[in-house]
């Protein structure tokens, strides 16, 4: 996918509905009526092949959305479509509200403790099974106070504290890093 790092998944394809070739998705957005401003999208199959679509219709189900594309006109033909992913350029997405964020966005902010000393940054935001937690390497400077191994901190109010994306950092408790840290002796106690 690296020719499609401009890219960004909008929804996930789940099955077919009906007889007139429409598709049943899971948006990836917070703005659920966004599916009625798609128009020419990428669509990656489960297989890997990557198709040029136009959306011909679509409509809201409850949480879901309803997809209709054109050339695919019935149950067979959309069920190829199955498991795959529809993208759109990076450009055409929406900001998010107030207070919230794009998780990709904040991949590269600095990690600051609550009183300013920068320590790390985040290399990667994870989306695990019971949390959101942010894969945070440690500068060279904070490596003997926490870890030189990255850390996965998980995105709770006991931990971060604030994320400021405008100024470029987020704000951790320093104890819960520091807790999360690997011991300098783990590996080494018990010998005998």
């Amino acid at each position: 996918m690296s020719d499609f790092e401009d890219y960004i998944t909008i929804c996930e394809l789940m099955r077919t509905h009906g007889v007139k070739g429409y598709i049943k998705a899971k948006p990836l957005t917070h703005d659920l009526s966004r599916h009625a401003k798609l128009k020419a999208v990428k669509v990656v199959k489960s297989n890997g092949q990557i198709l040029d679509l136009e959306l011909e219709d679509s409509s809201q189900a409850a949480t879901l959305w309803l997809l209709k594309f054109k050339g695919f006109d019935t149950p067979e033909a959309t069920q190829a479509l199955v498991n795959g992913e529809v993208l759109i350029p990076e450009t055409e997405r929406i900001p998010a509200p107030e207070g919230e964020f794009y998780l990709d966005e904040l991949e590269g902010l600095h990690v600051q403790t609550e009183k300013g000393e920068d320590v790390g940054e985040i290399i990667e935001v994870l989306e695990l099974a019971t949390v959101t937690a942010f894969n945070i390497r440690f500068n060279s400077a904070s490596q003997n106070a926490y870890s030189n191994k990255p850390i996965l901190a998980p995105w709770i109010d006991d931990c971060v504290k604030e994320i400021r994306k405008a100024e470029n950092f987020i704000v951790c408790d320093a104890d819960y890093l520091k807790a999360l840290c690997p011991s300098a002796h783990d590996g080494k106690d018990g010998e005998a």
